[in-house]
């Protein structure tokens, strides 16, 4: 994300005055999204909507990385599915990640989980850095790699939510065929 604004004005071909109409619609867009997220959450299983969320936010940073000029409003609605995509993933691993503590020690779970977070988001950022080429144009190389090092990423994390799932199922004692809605109800 901290090259997103530079790719949007460089390889996209947006200027800098577009850019806060980007935000601004992307977030109404957002503030629409979430709830409906959280409710298929709620209703469909956590780990189902993080999955189908991994998979519209995989296509979506593939499309959004791969990226050449393009209409203002064609961006705004590939830039606010990824966002989509990405909060699919979000909402529903926080929920499902809840459980895993004891509810005496959820606070200082969260805290850890939080501060893990920003450290990984901090080494990603150098990582990224390490990827990405800026030509004297001002255009960003290999931004699509970045994009097929995030989709491993979230392809590994689905991995892992998925061993999450059925831990949080053993912990509370739900037979495997029902883990997921029992555990879903259980986490609400």
């Amino acid at each position: 994300m901290p090259f997103s604004a530079p790719f949007i004005i460089n390889n996209v071909g947006m200027s800098q005055q577009q850019l806060p109409v980007i935000y601004v619609v992307t977030g109404i867009g957002s503030l629409i999204i979430l709830p409906i997220i959280g409710r298929l959450s709620d209703k469909a299983g956590k780990f189902q909507t993080f999955i189908g969320g991994t998979l519209l936010a995989i296509i979506m940073v593939v499309i959004f990385t791969n990226l050449s000029p393009i209409p203002l409003w064609s961006f705004i609605g590939i830039n606010t599915l990824m966002f989509a995509g990405i909060m699919s993933r979000m909402i529903p691993s926080s929920a499902l990640m809840t459980a895993i503590p004891n509810l005496e020690d959820r606070g200082a779970f969260m805290s850890v989980n939080s501060s893990l977070q920003q450290i990984a988001g901090g080494i990603a950022s150098v990582l990224a850095g390490l990827i990405i080429v800026q030509e004297k144009s001002g255009k960003l190389d290999h931004f699509d790699t970045l994009g097929y090092v995030v989709v491993f990423v979230m392809i590994l994390c689905a991995v892992l939510m998925y061993f999450i799932n059925k831990q949080v199922a053993r912990r509370l004692g739900i037979d495997s065929l029902k883990e997921n809605r029992v555990a879903d109800e259980l986490t609400a």
